[in-house]
């Protein structure tokens, strides 16, 4: 089943299916190792709801939600 990884649960693991982000941000998601394939944990919301701090290749990253709104994900 396929959804964004904003709508994910905490603990969730799921797989990445495509990035809907272009310039920089684009770049920089390809060096963090967000790219199709990739696996992606979700580990902990901020309070307030942003950002998201998610695990990807063993290494912790924050994302904006409104830039996980962009990366499509596929539950396993």
């Amino acid at each position: 089943m396929e959804t964004t990884l904003d709508r994910i649960s905490e603990s969730e693991m799921v797989t990445v299916t495509s990035v809907d982000i272009t310039g920089k941000i684009k770049h920089r998601f390809t060096v963090m190792g967000i790219v199709r394939g990739s696996r992606v944990t979700l580990e902990k919301v901020a309070p307030l709801g942003d950002p998201l701090k998610v695990r990807v290749r063993g290494h912790p990253l924050s994302i904006r939600r409104e830039e996980a709104s962009r990366i499509r994900v596929r539950r396993d």
